[in-house]
C-alpha cells in the first residue's frame, strides 16, 4: 500500500489539531440515530418516519444535516427514501443476501443506498456514499484505475472489500478517542435522539469512520475535491468576476480510441450522406457551416469504453455519428441513453 504510514499520521494529525472531525461529525451521529432508533419489530411506516426524521435534525457543526443522502435520489423520482426501500431493507434484516435482492425498485442511487444500509447493517456493510473512492483505492492498495469500476452496484460491492480490508489496518491506530470527545458531547447534548454516550467505537461507527478515511484521502491527500466555497463569484458594482487559473492535481482515466477506425467509418458515412447528418437531430454541420463544418461529426460508441472491462473489440455497429449536443444528451443517461431514447426525448 502506498504511503500508508505517512497517510494515516496526516489523517490523526487532521483529527487532533484542524476542525475535521466537527464538520464530519454529522455523518456519524445521522448513522447513530438511524441505528439505535430503528426497530424491526416496528410497521415498515414507523420506520420509514425515523428515516425520514433523520434527514430533519441539526446535528454538529450548524444545520448541514446529511444532505448527501437527500440528493442521491434517482433522476426523475422526488423523495428521496419510500416505503418501497423499507420493504428492501426489511429483506436484508431476514437475512436475504445483497445480492439475491432485486434493487431496481429503490428510489436513491447505490451511493445514497449505501448511506442507509451501512447505517442500518453496519456488521455487513460499509458506508460509501460519494463515486470517487475508486481514486482512494486505487491510491492505497496500488490497483490500476481500469480494473476498478467507478459506479453502480458493481463498486458499492468493491468499496465493501476494500474497505473491510482499511478497517483491519486502522484498528491498529489510536483514532477511537479523538472522535468519541465530540460525538459524546452532542449525544449528552441532545437526550431526545435516544443515542447514548459511548466508550468506544461500535460497528457503527467503524462503518462510517473507513468513508471518512478515504474521504479524507480524497479531499487531502488526492485534492480531487474542492468545496464550492473557496472558488465564490464575486459582484462588485454590477460587475460579475471570478478567480480562475488555479492549478489542481486532477486524476483520469483515458481509453484509448482508434482514430482511423473512427475516420473511416465517417468517410463510408458521407459517401451514403454528403451532409452528414447527426443520427439523432439530423444537424448537418456542412449545411450550417459550409466548409467549415465539412466532414465534421462525433463518435459516439453505444456501448461507452468506460463501462467495459479491459480491451474490447469494436464494431462499426458500435459507432454512432453524432452532432456535439447530443453526444452530450446520450452521456446526461445512467446508464448512458441509447439513440431511439434520446430520439423520444428530444420529440
Amino acid at each position: 500500500m502506498q504511503q500508508l504510514d505517512k497517510v494515516i499520521s496526516k489523517y490523526l494529525k487532521a483529527c487532533k489539531a484542524g476542525e475535521w472531525i466537527k464538520k464530519e461529525s454529522y455523518k456519524f451521529e445521522y448513522a447513530n440515530y438511524v441505528y439505535e432508533n430503528v426497530y424491526w419489530s416496528d410497521s415498515n411506516l414507523q420506520i420509514l418516519e425515523v428515516l425520514i426524521n433523520s434527514q430533519k435534525i441539526t446535528y454538529t457543526y450548524g444545520s448541514r444535516g446529511v444532505q448527501f443522502v437527500q440528493k442521491s435520489g434517482r433522476e426523475k423520482l422526488s423523495e428521496f427514501i419510500t416505503i418501497s426501500d423499507i420493504e428492501l431493507f426489511r429483506r436484508l434484516h431476514e437475512g436475504n443476501s445483497f445480492d439475491s435482492i432485486d434493487w431496481s425498485g429503490r428510489s436513491m442511487s447505490f451511493t445514497g443506498l449505501s448511506a442507509w444500509i451501512a447505517s442500518l447493517f453496519p456488521n455487513r456493510f460499509y458506508a460509501s456514499p460519494m463515486s470517487g473512492f475508486t481514486y482512494t483505492i486505487s491510491y492505497l492498495f496500488n490497483k490500476d484505475l481500469d480494473q476498478l469500476h467507478k459506479k453502480g452496484i458493481k463498486y458499492f460491492l468493491q468499496c465493501q472489500e476494500y474497505f473491510k480490508e482499511t478497517e483491519r489496518i486502522l484498528r491498529d491506530f489510536p483514532i477511537e478517542s479523538l472522535w468519541l470527545a465530540e460525538w459524546n458531547k452532542f449525544y449528552r447534548d441532545n437526550p431526545e435522539l435516544n443515542v447514548k454516550a459511548k466508550d468506544s467505537f461500535g460497528k457503527i461507527d467503524w462503518a462510517w469512520l473507513i468513508e471518512d478515511f478515504h474521504l479524507f484521502i480524497h479531499r487531502e491527500i488526492l485534492e480531487l475535491y474542492k468545496s464550492s466555497d473557496t472558488n465564490k463569484d464575486v459582484q462588485d458594482e454590477g460587475n460579475l468576476s471570478t478567480v480562475e487559473g488555479k492549478s489542481k492535481l486532477s486524476t483520469h482515466m483515458q481509453y484509448e480510441r482508434n482514430p482511423s477506425f473512427i475516420l473511416n467509418i465517417k468517410k463510408s458515412a458521407i459517401a451514403k450522406d454528403p451532409l452528414l447528418r447527426c443520427e439523432v437531430c439530423g444537424f448537418s454541420f456542412k449545411e450550417v457551416y459550409g466548409q467549415c463544418g465539412e466532414g465534421f461529426i462525433e463518435a459516439h460508441h453505444l456501448n461507452p469504453l468506460a463501462e467495459k472491462e479491459g480491451e474490447k473489440v469494436t464494431k462499426k455497429s458500435d459507432i454512432a455519428l453524432v452532432c456535439s449536443n447530443c453526444h452530450k444528451m446520450l452521456h446526461k443517461g445512467d446508464p448512458v441513453y441509447s439513440i431511439e431514447e434520446l430520439k423520444s426525448i428530444l420529440k
